[in-house]
């Protein structure tokens, strides 16, 4: 299913040319019919071969009342901007205009209205307008339909462009993540709680459990219907009445969300990314706006994150009076407080964002970061928090677990960023990670976790982890919890069992310990652990000696150099009483060291 809507100019025939298309008035209210002006939002349909019923909203035009008309715009995908022949291009118009872009509205038709009042000349002079201002924009080649809804003209073939541009959408996602932002609550006698919307992202099946947010409510759908037509399932991109049990009308408004899968942030300050209009340059900092977010408002104050006057794009920050849920990459429209005047519209970059936490590392990426799709603003959330579990990754975005693990995994090709069991990293935040607690190691010895992780203030999870890298990388020695650095380590602070290698080393003199015959890998570990350490010296992979007993052998065979120019095997092995089995792995440790040379059958001294 696919969503047409209507906007542009007050008195520029927009409802009327809904008339037309679909014998349908969406005037609903007393006070529309009175004052013969569309107040509200409302709602009508078309039928189309290949989509079968097609939903279309009407927004209202008068700049009051462009609340109502971004909840209405926010969830269409083609968009009939209406101009009338007699006036032409006009400043509501450009605003709507303006709001279908900020958006993102995938196609638009421009609908020239009352072509009955004017003549070719007229017409070419509206289109000739309307290509121009278009053509800077995404859509220059939107399809420009005269007609008129008063007479007829046109109307046909309006419809066959409609379903033509309907054929260029792209698919409608489904996600598995349904949500739809309430716009209208009403309870009929005997009925219970109705509420509307417009269904994203997936569907809705009778006897759903949902949430309602802000209040967290519990629900469960008890009947929906699409333009008074009763179904089974609500599917993505539809306009849709939801019946609600144990929630009466007094708990819902207008704003409120209905979701499945709870993927939205409760926050109250975030980082957006915002495109400015070029009649609003100059804003001061902390100025307070509101934030048109599908069908909701809130208040906030606006935060420069950079120069004291905005840029036509630019981070800011948006400190909520009030909790608000919000999704990364959610687009918005930028009011002034209070008043009927279009600032901008942005997207969420970072949902929640905590200075104390974020600043730093949001003072470094701010200036060299763009985000223009969801694996940068991905990329984004991860460089800002430094780390964040790859499940908080799949809650926090209206895709699917599957599409999440694809943006992760494009991610770690790219090598931008890298996960370690579960755990999402940037590349930076990693190594400042490791060389933070490394430092803490150096200085302090006999640390448990918890104190390396308050020292170096890393995360006491993320601490952890690294420390299991770290005693890889390098040798540490782990007692009763405490770490302590090749530097720090005395025979005196080893562990028992360490130990005991070393006095079954120093008491097997030059039988040393080979390898091969232990069978016990835990203690073969511990013996690569103290190898490691320098208390004792491999041989050849496979005969390992105390390095005191080593250094010994290693004094006595370079002695002999004092009474002559080159040594033979045989010499060498009676200055230390070895067999050849262990003498050769001898000789070659020592000349390994840069200590001997090989010269035919003989050893010298370098």
């Amino acid at each position: 299913m696919y969503i047409v809507g209507t906007s542009g100019h007050i008195d520029h025939g927009k409802t009327s040319l809904i008339r037309s298309l679909t014998n349908i008035d969406c005037d609903r209210l007393p006070e529309e019919k009175a004052r013969e002006m569309t107040i509200d939002i409302g709602f009508a349909n078309m039928e189309f071969p290949s989509f079968g019923t097609v939903s279309i909203i009407d927004v209202p035009g008068h700049e009051r009342f462009i609340r109502n008309m971004v909840s209405g715009a926010w969830g269409i995908d083609i968009a009939l901007l209406v101009i009338a022949l007699d006036d032409g291009w006009m400043l509501q118009t450009e605003d709507h205009f303006r709001v279908l872009q900020l958006l993102g509205i995938e196609r638009i038709i421009v609908v020239i209205n009352k072509i009955d009042l004017g003549d070719e000349e007229m017409i070419e002079t509206v289109k000739d307008d309307a290509k121009e201002r278009l053509e800077s924009t995404r859509y220059r080649d939107a399809d420009i339909v005269p007609v008129s809804s008063k007479t007829g003209q046109g109307i046909d073939n309006l419809k066959d462009i409609i379903a033509a541009n309907l054929h260029r959408l792209a698919k409608a996602s489904d996600w598995d993540k349904p949500y739809l932002f309430i716009d209208r609550v009403f309870s009929p006698r005997g009925v219970g709680t109705i509420v509307t919307g417009t269904l994203k992202n997936g569907v809705f099946t009778d006897n759903d459990n949902v949430i309602v947010l802000p209040s967290k409510s519990m629900v469960k759908i008890k009947k929906i219907e699409s333009h008074y037509k009763e179904l089974h399932v609500g599917v993505t991109s539809q306009r849709t009445a939801l019946n609600l049990s144990n929630i009466t009308k007094d708990e819902l408004k207008r704003g409120d969300i209905v979701c499945k899968n709870n993927f939205f942030t409760e926050t109250d300050d975030t980082i957006a990314k915002i495109k400015i209009m070029q009649d609003n340059k100059k804003i001061k900092n902390n100025t307070y706006v509101e934030i048109l977010a599908g069908t909701g408002s809130n208040r906030a104050k606006l935060i420069m994150l950079s120069d004291e006057n905005l840029t036509d794009e630019m981070f800011v920050r948006l400190k909520f009076d009030t909790k608000t849920n919000l999704y990364p990459g959610e687009s918005f429209i930028l009011t002034a407080q209070g008043s009927c005047r279009i600032i901008g519209g942005g997207t969420v970059i970072v949902p929640h964002y905590v200075a104390a936490k974020h600043k730093r590392n949001m003072k470094i990426i701010i200036g060299a970061f763009n985000p223009k799709n969801i694996n940068e603003i991905v990329l984004f959330n991860i460089a800002v928090k430094g780390s964040i579990k790859k499940e908080e990754i799949y809650s926090s975005l209206p895709i699917s677990k599957k599409g999440c693990e694809r943006i992760i995994a494009e991610l770690e090709t790219d090598k931008k960023i890298l996960t370690i069991n579960g755990i999402v990293l940037s590349h930076e935040y990693y190594a400042n990670a490791i060389t933070s607690i490394r430092r803490v190691l150096k200085e302090g010895s006999g640390l448990n976790t918890k104190e390396i992780s308050d020292k170096s203030k890393i995360d006491f999870e993320i601490c952890s982890l690294l420390m299991d890298i770290i005693h890889k990388e390098e040798t540490l020695i782990e007692k009763d919890g405490r770490y302590f650095t090749q530097e720090s380590v005395t025979e005196d602070t080893l562990p028992e069992s360490k130990k005991q290698i070393i006095a079954m080393a120093k008491k097997n003199g030059g039988d040393g310990i080979e390898l091969d015959k232990v069978k016990d890998s835990g203690e073969k570990k511990e013996i690569g652990d103290l190898i490691k350490l320098k208390f004792l010296v491999s041989l050849d992979g496979n005969i390992v000696y105390y390095k005191d007993v080593y250094d010994d052998m290693k004094r006595n065979i370079l002695d002999l150099f004092n009474t002559r120019d080159k040594i033979t095997i045989s010499e060498a092995k009676d200055s230390v009483n070895l067999s050849r089995k262990y003498i050769i792995p001898l000789l070659n440790r020592i000349e390994n060291e840069g200590l001997l040379k090989r010269l035919g059958d003989f050893r010298i001294k370098v």
